[in-house]
């Protein structure tokens, strides 16, 4: 007997590696339940939301990042009993802006983001589109020398 309290079945999507991509989590206790709702995810359009709003959402952070502004203090979070919720982990440290002296170029997608790496031809260094990898109307890299 199949208990429907569990989900014996998850399917993880990611769009992409890191820690700043949105995760898309599906649950079933039946194979066949979760094949029934990647259908219907894949159907209703979900995945290109959750790509878009990622996008979006990344577009956003980079223009922020070149706008050099200042944190707000939050007002505090203790209720009047006193109680305090649990300390929190800091947050990640914010992705590398722009080297010193460079300003972030921008493409019709949004801020572009500074990347560096080794190939096997040495180091480089590129401003990159913020469209998701593989969209086909992503911006080739600017190359910096």
């Amino acid at each position: 007997m199949i208990d429907p309290t569990r989900d014996d079945f998850v399917l993880s999507f990611k769009p992409h590696a890191g820690y700043d991509s949105p995760l898309l989590a599906i649950k079933d206790a039946t194979a066949a339940g979760l094949a029934d709702k990647v259908g219907s995810v894949e159907a209703t359009g979900l995945f290109a939301i959750i790509g878009n709003a990622d996008t979006a959402f990344k577009a956003a952070w980079n223009l922020a990042k070149g706008l050099d502004a200042t944190p707000v203090a939050h007002p505090s979070t203790v209720p009047a009993t006193g109680y305090a919720p649990p300390a929190q982990a800091a947050p990640a440290a914010a992705p590398a802006g722009a080297p010193p002296g460079m300003t972030a170029p921008s493409c019709p997608h949004g801020v572009k983001t500074y990347k560096t790496g080794q190939s096997a031809r040495g180091a480089w260094q590129a401003w990159m589109c913020p469209a998701r990898k593989g969209d086909p109307g992503q911006c080739p890299p600017q190359w910096i020398k």
